[in-house]
């Protein structure tokens, strides 16, 4: 049963495999609503149920935070497919995008030589709103306005986190907001 956490973040690592391989394989795009909730329920319920059985270790939400960023670089080649003309029309945003999660990281390797794990509301939030863009993208063929949100939602999210990081003088894992820093972490 502890082991559970740690298959559902499995879980989520090897759906982003089987999303491209979906998209190189031309299955229809209703394949992918099952699959986006899929993962992200496990993303929920992977930190819901590690806290509840007590092995909500900050090396299990590091490993977490990894699964995300790899789970949706594969989501992002199956959009790449299936959405060439509006992935290729919003370059910019989506290049804002991975910066801003690059900057994340680069900031925490570089001040705590460890890899984020901040788990924020604001990162929660995002993690929705990746979860309703991407359904609008690559189930149903939406245009430019996904992205747009997604690169405002991604860019507050993200700057939120960098200050999280700079703010804090030991790696934050699972801190709530910019304005909920624990005193302890000060």
């Amino acid at each position: 049963m502890k082991c559970l956490p740690f298959a559902l973040t499995l879980l989520r690592l090897l759906l982003g495999p089987v999303a491209l391989v979906c998209a190189l394989t031309n299955v229809s795009r209703w394949i992918y609503l099952p699959l986006l909730v899929t993962g992200t329920l496990s993303d929920i319920f992977d930190g819901i149920l590690a806290r509840r059985l007590g092995v909500a270790t900050p090396a299990l939400r590091r490993f977490d935070s990894i699964t995300d960023v790899i789970y949706y670089l594969f989501i992002l080649g199956a959009a790449w497919i299936l959405c060439h003309t509006v992935i290729a029309q919003n370059w910019f945003l989506l290049a804002l995008i991975l910066s801003s999660e690059a900057v994340v990281i680069f900031v925490c390797y570089a001040k705590f030589g460890k890899y984020p794990a901040t788990h924020s509301w604001l990162a929660k939030f995002y993690g929705l709103c990746l979860l309703g863009g991407l359904i609008a993208l690559l189930v149903f063929n939406a245009g430019s306005w996904a992205i747009i949100a997604l690169a405002i939602v991604a860019l507050v999210t993200n700057t939120e986190i960098t200050a999280i990081h700079l703010l804090m003088n030991k790696p934050p894992v699972d801190v709530k907001s910019v304005f909920a820093i624990p005193k302890s972490g000060k």
